[in-house]
């Protein structure tokens, strides 16, 4: 994993035709970055906080961290079954979780000097903080390239196409749970109504 920090395609590389993965390893980090998610909810210097912390709630902000790197997780791996990909669903997943590393390394240290920087040291503070985004993306724009095998030129179609795609799955999800709530309302309605009339 520390290996791919510093050099990317070798890496990645290993990952992908050496079989030097660890996916408990890669699930702690996903673990880890949901964690973080809580922390800097909360824990962010109060001058930069802007978080209303009466309606806290863990198991919500958890999930909503981990969530847009579970659905890229699934719309590329859709879109590169149709780019003629050759990267696994585990592949992918190793890829996004191992280029997490640094993006959790700077933002929890954001979070830490949050607490000691004044209001106009702010913009440093997110400088800093984005050299984690930015390092994080350029790990997993390399990965997908060496696990899917593409060119740098496909590689951008395929991520443009895996956002469309992850736009499709949460339009058609949000679709799918309000027909069932639809229908779940409506069976409930008859039940009530034929318990009254007996």
């Amino acid at each position: 994993m520390f290996r791919v920090l510093l050099h990317p395609f070798d890496g990645f590389y290993d990952v992908k035709f050496l079989g030097k993965r660890n996916f408990a390893l890669a699930t702690f980090v996903l673990l880890i970055c949901g964690v973080v998610g809580i922390m800097n909810y909360q824990y962010t210097g109060f001058i930069l906080n802007y978080n209303p912390l009466f309606a806290m709630n863990s198991v919500t902000i958890f999930v909503t961290t981990l969530f847009p790197f579970l659905l890229f997780l699934i719309s590329n791996w859709s879109v590169a079954t149709l780019f003629d990909g050759n990267g696994s669903f585990g592949d992918i997943y190793i890829v996004i979780s191992y280029a997490l590393v640094p993006k959790l390394l700077f933002d929890i240290a954001g979070i830490v000097l949050s607490n000691v920087v004044i209001q106009e040291e702010a913009a440093l503070l997110y400088a800093f903080m984005t050299i984690g985004t930015v390092w994080f993306a350029f790990l997993l724009f390399c990965g997908l390239c060496v696990v899917h095998e593409y060119t740098a030129l496909v590689n951008v179609v395929t991520l443009a196409a895996s956002f469309c795609s992850a736009i499709v799955i949460v339009f058609l999800s949000m679709l799918y749970f309000t027909l069932v709530g639809k229908v779940v309302g409506f069976v409930y309605a008859v039940f009530l109504e034929l318990t009254k009339r007996w």
